[in-house]
């Protein structure tokens, strides 16, 4: 295996593991195997293993072995959110119900976090994303005019609005700030996710921004605890000498 440089081995060990996932019940390697494969210590493919079994990708049973979960192999659709590719590509693999779409007064909040005027107007998107087990989250976004006046020939139901943004326009998303708290779901979006109200969901704000750093989309979603799970990557920061 060629490691990539600057990504951890024991993530890339485990993306592969997880692309050779066919199916509930598959027995995985044993870790001598693995570490013979991948040219690692041990701790190191116990950590590639420990990143699946908290996906819910593996579980470990006492003095048998590891085995894949339904959710390896049964449904496609389940991915681990990483990385920015990873949100447009879930997008891409589900599909969006469209509630609302209109230009209005953009909240003082979401107008500092787009670096626009007080008072501006914007375009606000509110919709349902679906997968083919049902209704999994709502979502709230806001983007400045311009660029909702560029999406105008989008079909939004079949596709993430960041990745509609730089198919119709030249900006490219680069990095977003996002925020996550656990919340009890409002009433609106409990129904429309099919769930009771007040039922603890995942809310995710987030802030979009291109390469030159201007901010071009701000979404708050609720999000149901199905099996899209986000992965974290932290590091410590270099100590100055």
């Amino acid at each position: 295996m060629n490691y990539r440089p600057g990504i951890p081995r024991y993530l890339q060990i485990a993306d592969a593991i997880r692309r050779d996932l066919r199916g509930e019940g598959e027995r995985i390697a044993s870790e001598h195997s693995l570490c013979a494969r991948f040219k690692v210590s041990r701790p190191t493919v116990r950590q590639a293993l420990d990143v699946l079994v908290q996906e819910g990708r593996l579980y470990r049973h006492a003095g048998r072995g590891t085995f894949s979960t339904a959710a390896a192999g049964s449904d496609p659709r389940l991915r681990v959110i990483g990385s920015i590719d990873d949100l447009m590509a879930l997008g891409d693999e589900t599909w969006l119900k469209l509630i609302s779409h209109e230009t209005t007064a953009v909240p003082a909040n979401i107008a500092q976090a787009l670096r626009l005027p007080p008072g501006s107007k914007g375009t606000r998107i509110v919709g349902v994303r679906h997968a083919e087990s049902g209704p999994f989250q709502h979502v709230t976004v806001w983007v400045p005019t311009p660029i909702a006046l560029a999406l105008s020939d989008e079909d939004l139901s079949k596709t993430s609005l960041i990745a509609a943004i730089e198919r119709q326009s030249d900006l490219r998303i680069k990095t977003l700030e996002q925020v996550a708290d656990a919340v009890l779901a409002p009433r609106q979006v409990a129904e429309l996710l099919q769930v009771r109200p007040r039922s603890p969901l995942l809310m995710f704000e987030r802030t979009y921004y291109a390469t030159n750093g201007e901010p071009v989309e701000h979404a708050v979603s609720y999000q149901t605890g199905q099996r899209y799970p986000y992965r974290v990557l932290l590091a410590r920061a270099e100590r100055r000498s």
